[in-house]
């Protein structure tokens, strides 16, 4: 696994800028991913809420972003309620579906258990995140590395920075290239500005299966409305045409669907679909 770990200046900022979103005690959006490790991972219900915190707290030493403090690595309550990721569910699932599903910013690889809890085969199920750490760690929160034969993840993960494009580094994404039917990318093209938002999105398309027509990158992306928001959560039209240059840039065509909320004040949620155009 390609090393991507940050330096000890880097974690030290981030954990005095996050500081205020590590929590103490487990909030109860979290109970979806409980419920998951009880069933999953075979951990007893007494003892769940103990190997989160310790988990969360080794996390937190890797790089301390708000999502490891707050435990939101583990709240699978979207995956669960969402129309779209469960129509994923059913295709994956599908008697004789060969179908493979890559979540790119995986963490810790929750979305990729609970998918191998619903029936997918852990074979067909990839996961990519810049930190390889938690990937590492993610083994040890779900009990399924190499050590445990009965419940072993043959799910293939790859450490590496999606934005960067023949730069040093960027073969460990060689094995994803031209084997993916369906890319998840939640809460993910929000961490970059429009440029990386294309490198990655360029990145993304190599690794589609070209035979598939149907073939799809799903996702949302999420952000306060704080000055300079708009340069890393795109309205539908700069999502639109970002989608045309990568076309472009990559000889295909692609469709897309963005569904904007923003009902709660101060935030803007987006939900989008990309397929394959004409």
């Amino acid at each position: 696994m390609a090393t991507t770990a940050k330096t000890p200046a880097e974690i030290a900022a981030a954990a005095k800028a996050n500081a205020g979103t590590y929590l103490a005690a487990i909030p109860p959006e979290i109970n979806t991913g409980k419920r998951l490790l009880e069933r999953y991972s075979g951990i007893s219900p007494d003892k769940v809420d103990e190997h989160i915190i310790q988990i969360r707290d080794k996390a937190w030493t890797i790089f301390p972003y708000g999502c490891i403090g707050t435990f939101n690595f583990l709240n699978l309550d979207h995956e669960d309620q969402d129309a779209q990721f469960q129509r994923v569910v059913a295709r994956l699932v599908a008697p004789g579906s060969t179908e493979t599903f890559l979540d790119v910013g995986c963490c810790m690889g929750g979305t990729i258990r609970y998918l191998a809890d619903r029936g997918v085969a852990s074979q067909r199920l990839y996961g990519t995140d810049l930190q390889g750490g938690f990937l590492e760690l993610g083994y040890e929160l779900f009990g399924d590395g190499d050590g445990d034969s009965a419940r072993r993840s043959w799910t293939t993960f790859v450490a590496g920075d999606m934005t960067m494009m023949g730069e040093s580094g960027d073969g460990v994404f060689a094995p994803l290239e031209g084997t993916i039917d369906v890319i998840y990318a939640s809460n993910f093209f929000h961490l970059f500005e429009r440029e990386g938002q294309v490198r990655a999105a360029k990145r993304m398309v190599g690794f589609l299966r070209a035979g598939n027509p149907d073939v799809l990158i799903f996702g949302r992306n999420m952000g306060r409305k704080i000055q300079g928001w708009e340069r890393y959560i795109l309205d539908e039209r700069g999502w639109r045409g970002m989608w045309e240059e990568v076309g472009e840039a990559t000889g295909t065509a692609w469709e897309t669907t963005l569904d904007v909320d923003e009902s709660e004040e101060g935030w803007i949620k987006v939900k989008f679909v990309v397929r394959r155009g004409q």
